[in-house]
């Protein structure tokens, strides 16, 4: 079949090199003409380009299941797998920066024979009679016997045939910084991201590739003080005072190789096919990526669920005459099933620490949020059967309702999960000052 692809992020081109691989002729059509043969890539329409990427196993489980070569011209490129302390190899994360990651994606493209790469605007999906017929291409029509849509979350192509979003503001910003290895200094050597919760924001220091790492300080969007720290100069008084981060940020040590970044407009939005459950938007036509789900980037769970959503696109989509009703219903139930879980949970998890920031307590009343439960294993390690799969995204949400009901007695006896660092307004004097 001839199949079109607005999209050349990583979901667009893991689609498109597992269809081409399976007989089909592929054409994807993205903003940016990809890497220069050498220097840095300015990345057209990817605010977060620069920004932390961790992947989770099951971004490694699904590379290396349809694009074997690409997961080893990964690991050649400097992406690492580090073993994690008492866990099985099947949760270890992969850690390397999305321009490593985006780069081999394109190189594979660059060498398939039967992925052909446009560079231009998506002006519109083409359909006609309830079947999708292609993409219009800077005013020109590009014909496909499949349309997949998998363009950023800023995107509205084909909106009009769909039903509405779940979801929205997701109610937290960030700043980040990218560090590297000064010579003869040890990279970052942390097995996994450090997630640390302080009072009114939380940190997080994430490991990448070639000695390169980065700084994350995430806080309520509505939180006006923090604006002092998106300067070089606030930014770094601010993280060298946070005891999660310092250590991160040392002059000695590690030397910073980007800008202060911005990440805002955040969402947690989920979205089906069409307009309705099993129904498609139109006959052939196909949503991936962030056009189903986008989640605060803060957990890192966005290509762990999206890699192998579009798995189940390409297997509905093998061999000589597929059922498309059929796997727009297919795409739909494994999302329904894999996906909303985890946009349901982290709207509760958002939710509750933006209240916890503004100063309210904990509702006993309510479900006890994802991240309280993570944080009790530390005062009661029984919980950790059940944390250690939900943080490996090898269970389901509903893994840790097992543990609602210790954690509760818990709250109920007074504990709460620990804040350790400064507090926003100490941030804010130090900064100023």
């Amino acid at each position: 079949m001839q199949i079109v692809i607005a999209g050349g992020g990583p979901v667009g081109i893991f689609t498109a090199l597992s269809l081409t691989r399976r007989g089909h002729d592929v054409t994807v059509v993205d903003r940016d003409p990809g890497p220069p043969p050498q220097g840095p890539w300015a990345r057209a329409g990817v605010m977060q380009f620069l920004h932390p990427h961790g992947y989770r196993a099951a971004v490694r489980h699904a590379l290396r299941a349809e694009l074997p070569d690409v997961y080893e011209a990964l690991l050649a490129a400097g992406a690492e797998v580090r073993p994690m302390p008492g866990l099985p190899e099947a949760v270890f994360g992969m850690w390397c920066r999305r321009s490593v990651l985006e780069r081999t994606l394109r190189l594979a493209a660059r060498r398939e024979p039967r992925l052909r790469w446009i560079t231009g605007h998506v002006d519109r999906v083409v359909v006609d009679h309830g079947t999708a017929r292609g993409l219009v291409v800077d005013g020109t029509l590009l014909r496909g016997d499949i349309t997949v849509v998998a363009t950023g979350r800023a995107s509205r192509l084909g909106d009009e045939l769909r039903g509405d979003i779940e979801g929205g503001a997701c109610g937290f910003a960030y700043l980040t910084r990218m560090y590297q290895a000064r010579p003869g200094q040890p990279g970052c050597e942390l097995p996994a991201p450090n997630y640390a919760p302080g009072p009114g924001y939380f940190s997080l220091v994430l490991p990448q590739d070639a000695g390169t790492h980065s700084v994350l300080l995430s806080y309520p969007s509505n939180a006006a003080e923090f604006a002092a720290l998106r300067t070089t100069a606030g930014f770094e008084r601010a993280v060298a005072a946070i005891p999660a981060l310092a250590p991160f940020v040392d002059d000695d040590r590690f030397a910073p190789i980007t800008d202060v970044l911005v990440g805002g407009n955040l969402t947690n939005t989920y979205r089906l096919q069409g307009p309705a459950p099993g129904r498609p938007p139109a006959r052939g036509l196909f949503f991936l990526g962030d056009a189903v789900a986008t989640l605060n980037p803060a957990a890192g769970r966005y290509l762990a669920l999206a890699l192998p959503h579009a798995q189940q696109l390409v297997a509905a989509l093998d061999g000589p005459d597929p059922d498309l009703d059929a796997a727009s219903r297919r795409l739909d139930e494994w999302a329904e099933a894999n996906i909303r879980p985890w946009f349901e949970d982290h709207v509760r998890w958002d939710r509750s620490l933006l209240r916890r920031f503004a100063g309210e307590g904990l509702d006993l009343t309510e479900p006890i949020p994802s991240d309280v439960i993570c944080a009790a294993v530390a005062v009661e390690p029984s919980l950790a059967p059940l944390v250690g799969p939900y943080l490996g995204m090898l269970a389901p949400p509903a893994v840790l309702d097992a543990a609602q009901e210790r954690v509760r007695a818990l709250l109920a006896q007074g504990w709460r999960p620990p804040l350790t660092g400064p507090t926003a307004a100490d941030i804010t004097a130090l900064v100023s000052a």
